[in-house]
């Protein structure tokens, strides 16, 4: 994207979250710009699950907006979430106390999960084409979209780009969560996509402390003391990148978002204004997929194949950091569990605990022997297979949790992960009712009736005729309106195509 014009991007430092704000907007000219008297705000954290720390937007950091918003005439602010696919926003918000606390300062909190959708078609996206919003997305005057400056290992960092994720429904978060461009799929296009269909008016990134290494859960904290603030959300990325020690245009999402005419992400086009972002610069250590020498990891041991960093690797780098918690002492009495990830996964040893997670290591590993001649494992009074299978594309990311409880049961009683997690499966799991599990195995969340519910509401919302398939979740293939599979697809959900 080449222009003339220049970006503008504030940077305020402080002693505390709400200075930040407030230095940040005041080098931009005031809140004031966007934000008219009577104005609905929505604000949008990053509020991933039930964690404290520089993983979630700090309450401060929405508490210094709202003020602002306030002054300038504001009728209401609202706050915002839907949190990571499976888990509730409601029961991660009031685990941690979350919601009363944005309540007793004057914020309304929104659970998008709960809220009606919104249908947007866009047909320039590279492949996340349409996707559902809610409702109080539409009818704010107003969104601001407030993220965590972190490292994210399959996109480099995960910032206001990245955190328009969470304005999704899970069945459309799971659509082209990966990372191969082939078939028009990709994780780091489909992000842009999210953005181009619904930009945000201003992005305001939480910086006070930040995070480096194994983000966005478990890295280290970097204190910052900044906020950094801009109406171009590429813009405000780009720059929280430069502090963060990446190269111009390194990172994934901004270089394509800029490429694609979306904002820009080119720092020689960006005006910085407030604190100068060379005396605030950092090198931030970078989110890595292999685990290094000096930090190993318990109770796991991964065997990879050919596997996409946006999917599958993303979701094993989380359980090789989870393994520094939960499975140390499981190793030391049962031995690993042997994940095999990827495309063709090198062949496990015998008398192992296995777990194959994702559909290209379950089609790829037909031929192991183990799946041959399955051999019993487990207690006297439960033997079972001494494997199993986690499928989708990418799996449900709290799937993997019952999976390698259920491997061990009768050894261990995996109390710190079979307790940490409640997940239902329900019967509606796609755009068209009545689509059973074994074709689109998308939806999962605590509640069963609410599921149905929310399935509904997706598709009242008037969604394309096609709807993706299982063989999507391998290959990135889209059912068109063209090809007859989507009518008889349809027809068996009861659904009569036009």
């Amino acid at each position: 994207m080449e222009t003339n014009q220049k970006a503008k991007v504030g940077i305020g430092y402080g002693n505390n979250r709400i200075e930040c704000v407030r230095k940040a907007f005041a080098a931009l000219g005031g809140i004031q710009q966007w934000v008219k008297p009577g104005h609905k705000v929505l604000l949008k954290p990053n509020i991933m699950a039930a964690q404290g720390g520089a993983q979630i937007t700090h309450i401060d950091t929405l508490k210094g907006l709202y003020l602002l918003c306030k002054e300038a005439g504001a009728k209401e602010v609202w706050v915002g979430e839907n949190s990571v696919c499976g888990m509730s926003p409601r029961i991660q918000m009031g685990i941690i106390g979350y919601d009363r606390a944005l309540e007793d300062i004057g914020m309304k909190v929104i659970f998008f999960d709960e809220e009606d959708w919104v249908y947007r078609f866009r047909g320039e996206n590279y492949c996340l084409k349409d996707i559902h919003i809610p409702k109080s997305l539409v009818d704010a005057d107003v969104w601001i979209t407030v993220p965590v400056a972190k490292t994210h290992e399959a996109c480099l960092t995960t910032l206001g780009l990245k955190n328009s994720h969470g304005i999704l429904p899970d069945e459309d978060k799971a659509r082209h969560h990966r990372g191969r461009p082939f078939g028009n799929s990709s994780l780091w296009e489909k992000f842009v996509d999210i953005y181009a269909i619904s930009k945000p008016h201003l992005c305001v990134t939480d910086m006070f402390h930040a995070m480096e290494g194994q983000g966005p859960a478990f890295g280290d904290i970097v204190e910052m003391r900044l906020v950094v603030a801009s109406a171009d959300s590429v813009a405000c990325d780009a720059t929280v990148e430069a502090l963060m020690g990446f190269e111009n245009l390194e990172c994934p999402l901004t270089k394509i978002a800029h490429k694609r005419g979306l904002g820009i992400g080119d720092m020689n086009q960006i005006q910085v204004v407030g604190e100068n972002l060379l005396q605030h610069r950092r090198h931030f250590k970078r989110a890595l997929w292999h685990p290094d020498s000096d930090r190993p990891y318990y109770g796991i041991r991964i065997l990879a194949g050919d596997v996409c960093h946006g999917g599958c690797q993303m979701i094993v780098r989380y359980l090789i950091d989870l393994s520094h918690i939960l499975f140390k002492k499981m190793e030391r009495e049962l031995g690993p569990i042997y994940i095999l990830v990827g495309d063709n996964p090198p062949p496990p040893p015998e008398k192992a605990f296995i777990l194959v997670f994702g559909d290209c290591a379950i089609y790829s590993t037909w031929h192991y022997q183990y799946r041959q001649r399955p051999k019993l494992i487990g207690p006297w009074w439960k033997p079972r297979k001494g494997y199993i299978d986690v499928q989708g594309c990418v799996p449900v990311q709290l799937e993997w949790i019952r999976s390698m409880a259920h491997l061990v049961e009768g050894y261990d009683p995996m109390v710190s992960l079979g307790d940490a997690v409640s997940v239902v499966e329900a019967d509606q799991v796609t755009f068209a009712e009545g689509i059973s599990l074994e074709k689109n195995p998308r939806r999962w969340n605590f509640d069963r009736e609410w599921a149905r519910k929310y399935a509904r509401e997706i598709q009242e919302s008037k969604p394309p005729r096609y709807i993706y398939a299982a063989n999507e979740s391998i290959k990135g293939q889209i059912l068109r309106k063209t090809d007859p599979e989507v009518d008889r697809i349809l027809r068996e959900a009861g659904v009569e195509p036009e």
